[in-house]
């Protein structure tokens, strides 16, 4: 396993990174915790060093399971691990209960996706500076340990980023890192757009994003070149784009998945034509961006464990493969044979139109807004130079707190 750079930091960390947000959990399977600590200690004597999880992954369990498996072996690994989301009571309630819920709900055969959409409660999110300090505890409490290496700010929107309440947030991380509790950290961006936003903020030693050949942006922006020449340590998740690149997807049911559909299929012939699988190509564009120290991918049985090592000790891309492929992830879809795309919040399903693209990203952050807020807040919002025709567009077909600010807007 090749160890890379993590940034500025002095770390060292294994190139595959052990995405822990699929472990733990009341809908897997018999045996899921044994399994589960398994899995990671296989990864570890595999060469994986860097785990990745976080405080409401599994309500918690993916931390705990994380701190059994590596209990006497804390030296060996780069614990990761994020705050800032709250979980809603019921999921709270849940955590409690489910030693005793998870057999029934194995009885009964009942899936995550045949639950009704609010049985389980939204998440909102909290980086006041109380909050952080009670949640790394809590984190590591469940990870057996006294301190993390990285400390990760969950999801920071964009508006939060740009306030006085995300300069105090990284101002508690770093009287929690004079105290010894975590070595370092950073942000984990929910969309690549989120990204620019964080890389002038002081401390921080890393970002992790979504990267890969259905997710180009950040390397079509300049995004991770700004981050790697700062000295940020860069963690890419995504890059087999939710589950889109797999085998066995007829194509009639990826044009109702994704809009990106041409360029899954086109990847398709590349990658025969390499005489390799879609997978290990999307793994080594991923892993062969000089930026990237870490590729991370969720994990959850041995056998997800064999195939991820098996896509490391494959060679890497020749220089020309890695141009063709950059080359088809810079063409819109709609020049290759499909329709446009709009980008949407999942940073793996994104869109080419950039008209499209800023319109979304710009009423997200409206959205973001506290209720309240003054007409003036609109100017803490990237400045898209937006026409006047699609503000007005917004102004009458968005929800009354979207409009009334591209009201106010319109009026500035």
């Amino acid at each position: 396993m090749k160890l890379s750079e993590f940034g500025n930091t002095g770390m060292r960390v294994s190139e595959l990174g052990f995405g822990g947000s699929r472990i733990g959990g009341i809908f897997a399977g018999s045996g899921s915790s044994s399994e589960a600590q398994r899995v990671l200690r296989a990864a570890l004597d595999a060469g994986v060093t860097f785990f990745d999880t976080a405080d409401v992954y599994a309500q918690g369990e993916s931390e705990s399971l994380m701190g059994r498996a590596f209990h006497g072996r804390r030296e060996q690994v780069v614990l990761a691990t994020k705050g800032g989301f709250c979980l809603p009571a019921r999921r709270s309630f849940i955590r409690r209960l489910k030693p005793l819920v998870r057999p029934v709900v194995q009885a009964l055969g009942v899936k995550r996706t045949n639950l009704p959409s609010g049985i389980s409660g939204a998440l909102s999110q909290n980086f006041s500076p109380r909050h952080l300090i009670r949640a790394l505890e809590a984190s590591l409490k469940r990870l057996q340990t006294d301190h993390v290496d990285l400390y990760q700010l969950h999801s920071p929107p964009a508006p939060l980023m740009q306030s006085d309440a995300f300069s105090e947030a990284l101002g508690t991380l770093e009287k929690l890192k004079l105290q010894g509790k975590l070595r370092f950290y950073g942000i984990a961006a929910e969309v690549p757009e989120d990204v620019p936003f964080c890389l002038s903020a002081p401390g921080i030693a890393s970002v992790q994003l979504g990267f890969g050949l259905l997710d180009p942006y950040v390397l079509d922006h300049g995004i991770l070149a700004s981050a790697h020449t700062r000295g940020l340590g860069i963690i890419a998740r995504g890059c087999f784009a939710g589950g889109l690149l797999k085998d066995g997807i007829e194509a009639a049911r990826l044009k109702d998945m994704t809009p990106k559909w041409p360029r899954v299929l086109a990847l398709r012939s590349m990658s025969k034509n390499m005489g390799r699988s879609v997978l290990d190509v999307a793994f080594q564009f991923c892993r062969g961006t000089p930026a990237v120290a870490i590729t991370l991918v969720g994990m959850r049985t041995e056998g997800h464990l064999r195939e991820n090592l098996r896509y490391v000790q494959a060679p890497h891309l020749t220089p020309e493969d890695y141009l063709a492929l950059r080359q088809l992830g810079a063409t819109p879809p709609a020049a290759i044979g499909g329709r446009p795309e709009r980008r949407s919040h999942h940073p793996t399903r994104t869109h080419d139109d950039a008209g499209h693209e800023r319109d979304d990203y710009w009423c997200r952050s409206v959205r973001a807004l506290p209720r309240g807020a003054p007409a003036g807040a609109t100017n803490r919002l990237p400045n898209f130079r937006r026409p006047h025709a699609l503000l007005a567009r917004h102004a009458r077909g968005c929800e009354p707190e979207v409009a009334r600010f591209c009201d106010q807007h319109l009026r500035t």
